[in-house]
């Protein structure tokens, strides 16, 4: 019986590194294609192309400029959220309520002043899954 767990665990073993060895290439090829990965349906301002790049969505950016607008004339995250929830815009998963944490978010994503930041994280172990910062 033991044996056979052990060589059960084994082939799991072995599969759980053939995903990561996939996912990583797929993700590399991704990022030789110059296309970054972007979670449009939480990403305010953008929505997926034909060609699966980014498209500016207007009306989304509208609220993207305004929060932009609004730090720049010294207004904290935290404003801005309570500004923004008072005005009923919805946040970008489509809530009513905003959160300093959200418009933060927004302010500091590189994506939105064109720039895509690869790999700023990554999977050291495929058997832990720990995540890493990677160092600048």
């Amino acid at each position: 019986m033991e044996l056979l767990i052990s060589i059960m665990s084994s082939l799991a073993q072995e599969e759980s590194r053939s995903i990561s060895e996939n996912v990583i290439w797929g993700q590399r090829k991704r990022m030789a294609d110059g296309k970054p990965n972007v979670r449009f349906g939480r990403f305010l301002g953008y929505d997926r192309g034909p060609d699966g790049k980014m498209v500016i969505n207007e009306t989304e950016a509208k609220t993207v400029r305004k929060i932009y607008n609004l730090f720049l004339t010294g207004l904290t995250p935290h404003t801005i959220a309570k500004k923004l929830t008072e005005q009923g815009i919805k946040t970008p998963a489509g809530k009513e309520k905003w959160h300093g944490s959200t418009v933060k978010s927004i302010l500091t994503n590189e994506k939105y002043k064109g720039d895509a930041l690869l790999q700023k994280t990554y999977t050291a172990d495929y058997l832990t899954k720990k995540a890493e910062n990677q160092s600048r």
